[in-house]
């Protein structure tokens, strides 16, 4: 079994909608599951709720405080739905299951929880579990519970101090969750008690002459002779809990780092994952690449990626990351993506991007291009210079994308269809709406270079190509460059002169020949042709549209003053301005927990 499905009803920021309907509905697929977003999205919100709904193997104390209610919330409700169920559970969750006619059978648990005042007028919190179909949930035992429970990995912030004996020591938490030393008749129990106790009587016999004679020399001299009192070096008897205390866990060399120690916390915990025939085998991971390094992250997540397609285990793993890296190496079929207070699968068939496309990002999909899960809105580029500019631009028009969380991602011309729809959903599926913005060169040449006059051509031309990129679909919009390239356009600017000089600079080491290109430049009169004759100039020599782009870059910044309201009013710079006016429609403001 696994759990397909969990809804939020005034669990934190997730509000009862206004028609009653959960706050928010995420679907789990078998196997491994990664939620991604931006930070405070609601990550680890989810995650909370199903362990405070379960409970976990190694018997955390988990309660319910007044900050889990959303604001004006007196009550909250959590439902999990367990599918895939084994004819062994089906058996033993019978009398709570739910039997559709036509799919397989469901198990559907709901934690209620209520805020209310006890007669003294102090706030209290009442709970109740209860299973069953939708509306006819009855109460269930602990045994129940027990059997859904599950492994619960945290964010690692101080393995060292975890794995130390004390108090607080998580290898005595988890050995005392094990099925082999569970119950208060517990051989294994008894023994290991029974061992200590039979070691600290052999040394007793250790003090007995250094320092048991010397205190009876004394002793015979403070008490009267007919008492004759005896001291003696005694144990505390320990119960097993006690013992375990004392254990700690480490890697048998000498100095380990926190890296390694993080490692080993995660396999202590996952020690707990049992294999049971009935019941749930859930772990909940957070924030994995906590101190590890990213080839350790990547073996990590590899590990989890193998274990959850071997057909002889029934597992399923449920994780969040911040990290591109892991999101990266991560078939899309996993990634469950928060957004808006909504959550939304990048899996096969649930957004417009074709099988060969899946296939494709598989391969392809590297971390400076997976921050598009963390972002909140994504202008996608073709070229280097594109990326490098983009940000310069946006700055100086006052509109830096970091402010407003968005990513641009080099995707390369040949590339971009590939990546364009990822964010599109699927007929009949919940809309996103992410804001997408695709950069692209209409690379109508012959306009400029042959006739320069077939306008409905270049009508045709422009309509086709923002069809091909799905624009004006949810919130996907195209911006085209035209009627050639992105380097053309800005040529025909008011940073004709920057990118002029760019050039230039980065083609010839002598100024006077420097110089007298430009002067030729120059005398052209018309702006396109100018721009034309230059770009070409550029293709020719072979000019790296980078090194071009990092100089013009600076030439921005430079004069920054001057060149803001130019480039506002500019109508040849005009469909960059609404690109990044769309991307940047969220805002900024952080989309709390």
């Amino acid at each position: 079994m696994f759990l397909s499905k969990v809804e939020l009803s005034n669990w934190r920021r997730f509000s009862k909608k206004s028609d009653e309907e959960p706050g928010l509905t995420v679907e789990f697929s078998k196997g491994l599951n990664v939620l991604v977003g931006e930070n405070d999205s609601g990550k680890t919100a989810i995650i909370d709720a199903i362990k405070v709904s379960l409970g976990t193997n190694s018997s955390d104390s988990i309660w319910i405080t007044e900050e889990d209610f959303s604001i004006g919330s007196k009550n909250l409700r959590i439902d999990l739905y367990f599918s895939g169920l084994s004819e062994k559970e089906e058996e033993y969750f019978f009398e709570w299951l739910t039997l559709p006619i036509e799919s397989q059978s469901e198990l559907h648990l709901c934690l209620e929880a209520e805020q209310y005042e006890d007669v003294n007028g102090k706030l209290r919190i009442k709970k109740l579990l209860k299973a069953g179909p939708s509306g006819s949930e009855v109460a269930i035992d602990e045994a129940v519970r027990y059997l859904l429970s599950i492994t619960y990995l945290k964010p690692l912030r101080d393995a060292h101090t975890e794995l130390s004996a004390g108090n607080k020591s998580r290898i005595s938490q988890v050995i005392q969750g094990l099925k082999e030393f569970s119950g208060d008749n517990n051989p294994e129990k008894k023994a290991i008690v029974k061992q200590f106790q039979v070691a600290f009587d052999e040394l007793q016999k250790k003090f007995d002459e250094p320092v048991l004679q010397k205190i009876k020399k004394a002793t015979q001299e403070f008490f009267e002779t007919n008492l004759n009192k005896q001291p003696s070096i005694g144990n505390k008897e320990m119960p097993f809990s006690e013992i375990l205390k004392k254990l700690n866990l480490t890697f048998e060399e000498v100095g380990t780092g926190l890296g390694s120690s993080n490692l080993l916390f995660m396999a202590l915990e996952l020690i707990l994952f049992d294999q049971d025939e009935v019941g749930l085998n859930l772990a909940l991971v957070e924030e994995i690449e906590a101190h590890i390094h990213p080839q350790a992250q990547l073996r990590v997540i590899k590990f989890f990626e193998h274990e959850s397609q071997n057909n002889d285990k029934d597992v399923q793993y449920i994780f969040t990351t911040h990290s591109p890296i892991l999101a990266a190496s991560l078939p899309l079929d996993s990634i469950i993506m928060i957004y808006e207070g909504s959550t939304y699968s990048m899996g096969s068939g649930k957004t417009k991007l074709d099988q060969d496309d899946y296939a494709f990002l598989e391969r392809f999909l590297d971390a400076t291009k997976s921050n598009l899960f963390f972002a909140k809105g994504v202008i996608m580029v073709e070229g280097d210079a594109e990326n490098i500019l983009l940000p310069t631009f946006a700055e100086v028009i006052g509109k830096p994308l970091y402010k407003y969380g968005v990513s641009i991602v080099n995707v390369g011309s040949l590339a971009i269809k590939r990546y364009s729809s990822i964010f599109l959903r699927s007929v009949n599926r919940q809309l996103m709406n992410f804001p997408v913005a695709i950069l692209t060169d209409l690379d109508f040449k012959d306009y400029v270079l042959v006739d320069g006059k077939n306008e409905q051509e270049l009508a045709d031309k422009l309509s086709h190509k923002k069809e091909y990129f799905f624009d004006g679909i949810e919130n996907t919009k195209v911006y085209i460059s035209q009627p050639w390239t992105f380097e053309h356009s800005l040529l025909n600017s008011c940073l004709r002169e920057g990118i002029e000089e760019a050039i230039l600079a980065v083609n010839y080491t002598l100024l006077s020949h420097a110089d007298e290109k430009k002067k030729e430049w120059g005398n052209i009169e018309d702006g396109t042709e100018r721009a034309t004759a230059t770009y070409k100039f550029m293709i020719d020599r072979k000019i790296s549209k980078s090194i071009v782009a990092q100089k013009l870059a600076q030439y921005i910044k430079n004069n920054k003053a001057v060149l803001s309201s130019k480039i506002k009013e500019d109508p040849q710079l005009k469909y960059l301005i609404e690109m990044i006016d769309h991307v940047t429609q969220n805002g900024g403001d952080s989309f709390g927990v």
